[in-house]
């Protein structure tokens, strides 16, 4: 989250965003706290009732839309300045109509930042070597676009579906919209970071995230 409001500007009052995939509304809420007229918008029925809970708990009034990603009938054309979609695109099943329907959304100017899991090593481990008793990551079926359940934590009720696609196709839908890249970040983990988390220390042999921001000419 910090990253992502250095990248956006601190300063988000008075814009009309569009929280796409906003899960629980964290950043929903943090939009709202600084001055923005946001709607959050998922496709779990379960994640709009959390969200819409902890938006009343901290005194927020916001607007939250459960509908999928490609399908945005409720939101008007041209209704916002920007969109976000903060890790939830490269799991989307129609990610070519997501990114036109974040398009006709946004009006001419607005932005559309989105964050993914780095396609690069998706379908990837770590691994040792035996020999030297070195760590490194082994990537595989890089062109595959397949889909999978996935038990992200122990504590998950239920599996969820992960996807794959090379990084051609996450470029390639904006280009074919007409969206023009403004920034492109592989973010890496400071000395910092890793003594407030030793989980850190794989974001400074790899990047695991990819932020984008296009803008809608």
């Amino acid at each position: 989250m910090p990253l992502t409001f250095q990248l956006l500007g601190e300063n988000v009052r008075g814009q009309k965003i569009l929280d796409l995939g906003c899960g629980d509304g964290g950043y929903t809420r943090e939009l709202a706290r600084r001055g923005a007229t946001v709607i959050g918008l998922d496709g779990s029925e379960r994640l709009v009732e959390v969200a819409r809970q902890r938006a009343m708990a901290n005194g927020l009034d916001i607007r939250f839309v459960r509908a999928n990603a490609s399908h945005l009938e409720e939101i008007s054309s041209g209704a916002f300045d920007l969109v976000l979609a903060t890790m939830s695109l490269m799991d989307v099943e129609d990610y070519e109509g997501a990114i036109a329907e974040a398009h006709r959304v946004l009006r001419h100017g607005g932005g559309l930042f989105m964050s993914i899991s780095h396609p690069c090593f998706t379908l990837a481990r770590w691994t040792r070597n035996d020999a030297s008793g070195a760590t490194f990551f082994a990537v595989d079926r890089y062109f595959d676009r397949i889909s999978w359940e996935d038990r992200i934590t122990s504590k998950f009720a239920r599996p969820v579906i992960r996807r794959h696609r090379p990084l051609e196709d996450y470029m390639g839908a904006p280009l074919k919209m007409g969206f023009v890249l403004r920034d492109f970040r592989e973010p890496s983990a400071s000395d910092q970071d890793v003594k407030k988390s030793t989980r850190f220390w794989k974001l400074k042999r790899i990047p695991y995230f990819l932020f984008m921001r296009w803008t809608k000419p």
